[in-house]
């Protein structure tokens, strides 16, 4: 299971990496937008980038540094959400009490993993592809294409509209990895590992990360 965990790892570290060099085609016009999803994924860059930049300057990443970093991720991620999406069938019978534990350690694991990845980030070209929006649509795809030492990375960022109105990322793809399904495969195995007791899953989840 090991090279699941640490393929993951790698692939969360570039995507936040590359979310913090989209700054780089965002306009003052894109952050005065409505909150679009485009516009919401736009934003949630210049605050992350801001947060590195202001660590960077202190010359180490301490727990003030993580806790930007949730400010930011819990204003723009549905983590409940995700959550109860990689537990799968194991969140219809789980109490609770057990989803709110495993929503915590998921999120704590995420946003610690995702923070170490954009602490480095490098000059690179993003294109931010045109958003097709349906009227009545409530699942949107945020597409970039990022260009960085000779080699073109593609990020497609999803977004749920709610029933309060806000839109919230639920998933990425990095160059055709689904994060989502990546992690519900790791669910999985935590579950064969640990005799389908899903307390234990939570109890290690993060020794896992």
């Amino acid at each position: 299971m090991k090279p699941l965990y640490q393929n993951l790892t790698r692939a969360l570290y570039v995507i936040g990496t590359l979310l913090t060099l989209a700054l780089m085609v965002v306009t003052p016009a894109a952050l005065a937008a409505e909150k679009t999803p485009q516009a919401i994924v736009e934003q949630a860059t210049v605050d992350m980038l801001a947060t590195v930049k202001k660590h960077n300057a202190a010359g180490k990443k301490t727990d003030a540094y993580y806790a930007d970093v949730q400010k930011t991720l819990e204003a723009v991620v549905d983590f409940p959400f995700i959550a109860k999406a990689v537990m799968r069938k194991s969140a219809k019978t789980a109490t609770p009490e057990q989803m709110d534990k495993f929503t915590a350690v998921f999120k704590d694991g995420l946003i610690k993993t995702y923070a170490k990845g954009i602490a480095n980030y490098a000059d690179s070209t993003i294109k931010t592809l045109p958003v097709t929006m349906p009227a009545d649509a409530r699942r949107v795809s945020v597409d970039q294409e990022v260009s960085d030492k000779g080699n073109t990375h593609k990020l497609s960022y999803t977004l749920k509209l709610g029933d309060s109105g806000d839109w919230k990322l639920i998933n990425v793809v990095l160059n055709g990895v689904n994060l989502g399904e990546s992690f519900t495969s790791q669910f999985d195995q935590a579950m064969i590992k640990n005799d389908k007791d899903v307390d234990k899953v939570i109890a290690t989840w993060l020794e896992s990360n």
